[in-house]
């Protein structure tokens, strides 16, 4: 089975969580809030979730599979159990999609990293980070947006299904205010497609009370 080592409010385990539960599959969450840290540790040094474990080998734990890179756990996942599909399986497409993500993390994702790692903290010098952070996160949303209000009967992020890309965009629109990003009124087509998708049932299923008290 595999197991999920998940931080209640960390967006990229979040991302886990959707894909996992868009699969309808068994598998277990291990909450590394509620469980020592410790064991996180052994699995991955720089302390950070998401980390997979697929025992492959039920009789040889040596053969475990762990993933520890946020991108490469959720493409695992959908090339092992692959309906629904979440990624394209045309090679071209799927180039186009991994670029993407790759463009988002460099943009977007970086600093969405900063904030789920340092959000509560007083210390003056990181809270001028978490300022700029912010910034930067909203104006690639205002890229993203733009996208949503030039094509308003899209549905979804970019393709013509729910994709890796929607799984990956979804957290962070949930946690704006938790963030403290204000929404701007030239998100509205985005912010009316990220309210349909939060009532996607795997996206619901996916929350962990911590999450559901973050969105204001």
């Amino acid at each position: 089975m595999i197991q999920l080592h998940s931080d209640a409010r960390c967006s990229f385990s979040h991302r886990i969580r959707i894909i996992l539960n868009e699969k309808e599959m068994d598998f277990k969450i291990l909450d590394v809030n509620s469980n020592s840290r410790e064991d996180l540790m052994s699995l991955n040094t720089n302390n950070e979730t998401p980390v997979l474990v697929d025992d492959i080998d039920k009789n040889n734990k040596k053969k475990d599979l762990i993933l520890k890179e946020t991108n490469i756990i959720g493409e695992y996942i959908d090339e092992r159990f692959p309906h629904p599909q979440l990624m394209p399986i045309e090679p071209a497409e799927k180039a186009r999609m991994r670029q993407a993500i790759r463009d988002l993390d460099r943009d977007l994702f970086q600093y969405v990293r900063y904030l789920d790692n340092n959000v509560a903290s007083k210390d003056a010098k990181i809270k001028k980070e978490l300022e700029r952070a912010r910034k930067m996160i909203a104006s690639t949303l205002d890229e993203i947006a733009n996208v949503f209000t030039q094509n308003k009967k899209m549905d979804f992020f970019i393709n013509s299904y729910f994709s890796i890309l929607d799984v990956c965009l979804l957290p962070v629109l949930w946690r704006l205010g938790y963030y403290e990003i204000e929404v701007k009124k030239s998100w509205a087509a985005m912010m009316k497609y990220a309210e349909a998708q939060f009532n996607r049932p795997s996206f619901m299923s996916s929350l962990t009370p911590t999450e559901r008290s973050m969105k204001q």
